[in-house]
């Protein structure tokens, strides 16, 4: 069986893949990861096959390019976004827009690739638009990899629950697709205390990372936890806020090492060891990192889905949220309530156990491709969707391919497929 995987970045979009994926190859199955050319890199070291689909828009990769947030949200705001106000309903439509045009970048290259390889299913990143529509135009089930988020955001829609934003909407008929067409299961790796209902099909998927090859030796030498430390995993290229900045020098000045991480979390999303807090912006990949680690969290949330996974980690009593425009002061008495009340740590050590109890990789394989095994809970379907209709030849110049199934054979050798600037070689 083939399975094209596809996201459009790496760090905490990419990470969460990976384990599946190499699930899928252990069990026999051929694998792609789909990503646009400056991924490529990233999709590689991890021994994975990547396949080069287009390039970013300047706009996406401009650090800073996602909006901000000013004050606090709703600690459940995607149940009610009809509540939000004009400011708050047009942020989430600007982050909406923005992955449509991601979607648009990749579209092309990643129809082309899957006409030629012909997977049988399709796994994406909850935010990469355009591995939906490729599933579509192949007929074959759309699997949708959150990366640990509180909640399904359906940033693709109006409101999160209406219609789909216009521009998604042209990209599908772009391409002979139903607007109307979504993911036929989302893979959810938040543990329950966290997550918040949702109006779609999940099923659990355990997060997991690779040991770490090496511990990491306290100050002067000494084991880890010989001293208290501070974890730092900032996803901005700039680093954090003064006021963090600020905070941290404080609490190093009381004794406490304060140990900054690269990216989202440290590769491969595992906190060093000895950590008693881990301070970060929200990231869903990030949360479940530190969660599945037993680590209490300090969340300073620039943005709104960022805020809800540190509203739900703070009504779960391991963490606290703070806004991106908080003082030094609050941030240091934040630390210091993490450090110094056992309730945190016993609250994310509960948050552990819920991760160690949802089903693995493998696991999760075996729900995707058999559909007699035992654990198979609320699966895609097993008979493919038909194939999108073709779009008319001035819009796409690629014939519509005959979807195969699971378990149907594939040919030898993939027919090639028609020039199209942008397309990946099968």
């Amino acid at each position: 069986m083939r399975v094209l995987f596809t996201t459009w970045s790496s760090g905490g979009h990419l990470t969460p893949m990976v384990p599946l994926a190499r699930a899928f190859e252990e069990a026999g199955h051929q694998v792609r990861v789909a990503v646009p050319s400056g991924c490529a890199a990233a999709v590689a070291r991890t021994g994975l096959v990547p396949v080069p689909v287009g390039t970013l828009p300047k706009a996406a990769r401009a650090a800073g390019a996602a909006p901000r947030l000013r004050g606090r949200w709703p600690a459940d705001w995607p149940l009610r976004p009809a509540e939000l106000g004009a400011e708050q309903r047009g942020l989430l439509r600007a982050l909406g827009d923005k992955q449509v045009r991601i979607a648009e970048a990749m579209a092309q290259g990643l129809v082309a690739f899957a006409r030629c390889w012909r997977p049988a299913l399709v796994v994406h990143d909850a935010s990469a638009y355009a591995g939906t529509v490729a599933a579509a135009v192949l007929g074959v089930p759309a699997v949708g990899q959150m990366w640990g988020s509180a909640a399904v955001l359906r940033l693709d829609r109006q409101d999160l629950h209406g219609p789909p934003l216009s521009g998604y909407a042209r990209l599908m008929r772009r391409y002979g697709v139903d607007p109307a067409r979504e993911p036929d299961l989302w893979l959810d790796p938040c543990p329950p205390s966290l997550a918040l209902p949702a109006p779609v099909r999940r099923t659990p998927v355990r997060f997991t990372a690779a040991p770490e090859k090496t511990a990491p030796a306290g100050r002067d030498g000494e084991p880890p936890g010989a001293v208290s430390r501070i974890c730092l995993a900032w996803d901005d290229a700039d680093g954090p806020p003064e006021a963090v900045r600020v905070a941290l020098r404080q609490v190093e000045a009381r004794g406490v090492q304060v140990v900054a991480g690269p990216g989202a979390a440290w590769p491969p999303f595992r906190p060093p060891e000895g950590c008693r807090a881990v301070v970060h912006q929200g990231g869903g990949a990030a949360v479940v990192a530190a969660a599945a680690a037993g680590v209490p969290q300090l969340v300073v949330a620039p943005r709104p889905e960022q805020q809800l996974n540190g509203a739900r980690l703070a009504l779960a009593g391991a963490g606290r949220l703070l806004t991106a425009d908080a003082s030094a002061a609050h941030v240091l008495a934040a630390l210091s309530e993490l450090l110094e009340r056992p309730s945190y740590t016993a609250a994310a050590r509960g948050l552990r156990a819920e991760i160690l109890a949802l089903p693995g990789p493998e696991e999760t394989v075996a729900r995707l491709t058999n559909p007699d095994h035992p654990g198979r809970a609320d699966p895609p379907s097993a008979t493919p969707h038909p194939p999108a209709t073709p779009p008319h030849p001035a819009t796409s110049p690629h014939p519509a391919t005959p979807p195969h199934s699971a378990t149907s054979p594939r040919p030898a050798t993939p027919p090639a497929p028609s020039p199209h600037r942008g397309a990946a070689p099968c």
